[in-house]
């Protein structure tokens, strides 16, 4: 199968609802306290913050979902539009698709066409990085006038995929490499199994700053390769079955990332859907939030500025409802954690950035 019809695939596929989980995200064992005497205006919430230089209106990525095809031309040109218009920064899907057909750059390219003044973030596999030159992964990033780098790690996906790499060796000392070259700084993002402290920890020790965790209780990319690989072979995708439940629920992959070090930047995404779900996320220790599959339901059913609009007032909402004027302020609002999260926490012995979060039956963290 041509990586084009892949590509196509997986915009389908992502959009079913059995795509989804079906790990929970553990944000409902997080409880974020009422302040019932709010001493605040909601129309003086600011809900913006700052990102790879850019002011932002809220702490919001549309994560990279497409490119590579010419439905993902049309998908990237309105989920730009959108991000232009509420100045929240925009990710495209993985760019390998170009690299090897060069007439589809204009598939990714659109988005800055379109969002001149937004951040936009370029993306490759890591499991490509080996077989490129630094001049093709630094023309993934000039082709399209990105001003981050994601590289993403998807093993699992990978492993589970009939076209999937299974070579992941030296990849850590190429992407040294790339912090020396490149202009513009790497993200490493998951996609939907979550990212531990020990990853973390070995990607911070060679430079990286900034972290998507992508955990699991959102859109599940094993699945989605099970579900392809069912087309034509069910035998074929049997092995890959109890890989449906692998992963770092997203909460906790938050809690797992923050814990390595207060100055680097935490992308909390995987399973974000509401205002509440962000502010949680903020709460248990991400700077900003990535959001992909609502986005791209919401701009194929036509509704893409409403579901922005609604996230951004259930955001103001949970901020007016803790008495918090500020996206920092929120990043230190009381929140009770409960339940497996505050198990994961207490196992992995992780210290979180908020001095007000209070983990059940776990005194010492």
């Amino acid at each position: 199968m041509s990586i084009e019809n892949r590509k196509q695939d997986h915009i389908e596929l992502a959009l079913l609802p059995q795509s989804q989980g079906p790990l929970t995200t553990l944000f409902e064992d997080a409880v974020i306290v009422h302040n019932a005497l709010p001493n605040i205006s909601y129309e003086k919430i600011d809900t913006s913050t700052t990102f790879l230089g850019f002011k932002l209106s809220a702490p919001i990525i549309i994560s990279g979902m497409t490119g590579g095809t010419e439905k993902a031309y049309e998908l990237n040109k309105k989920l730009a539009q959108v991000a232009e218009e509420f100045r929240i920064a925009l990710g495209v899907g993985s760019q390998r698709a170009m690299i090897e057909n060069p007439s589809l750059i204009n598939t990714y390219r659109v988005v800055r066409e379109t969002a001149p003044s937004i951040p936009i973030i370029s993306n490759i596999g890591f499991a490509q990085l080996k077989k490129l030159s630094m001049e093709q992964v630094e023309s993934l990033v000039t082709s399209i006038e990105a001003n981050a780098l994601a590289i993403h790690l998807n093993v699992a996906q990978e492993l589970v995929q009939v076209e999937g790499d299974k070579d992941f060796e030296d990849v850590v000392s190429v992407i040294e490499k790339l912090t020396h070259r490149l202009s513009v700084p790497i993200i490493i993002k998951e996609v939907g199994n979550g990212l531990s402290k020990e990853v973390v920890e070995t990607l911070y020790a060679i430079g990286i700053r900034v972290f998507d965790v992508a955990g699991a209780g959102g859109t599940n990319w094993v699945r989605i390769e099970l579900m392809r690989i069912a087309k034509s072979d069910k035998k074929a995708s049997l092995y890959g079955e109890p890989f449906v439940t692998w992963g770092i629920p997203t909460a906790a992959s938050i809690c797992e990332a923050r814990a390595v070090a207060n100055e680097i930047i935490v992308i909390g995404s995987g399973g974000i859907r509401t205002g509440v779900d962000v502010a949680k996320a903020i709460a248990l220790g991400a700077d900003i939030v990535g959001i992909a599959q609502p986005f791209l339901r919401s701009i194929i059913v036509g509704g893409g500025r409403e579901y922005v609009s609604s996230l951004l007032a259930q955001l103001k909402v949970v901020m007016a409802l803790t008495g918090v004027r500020s996206v920092m302020e929120l990043q230190n609002v009381p929140i009770v954690i409960m339940g497996r999260l505050a198990q994961w926490i207490c196992a992995r012995k992780l210290r979180l950035r908020n001095t007000r979060a209070y983990i059940h039956c776990c005194s010492n963290v």
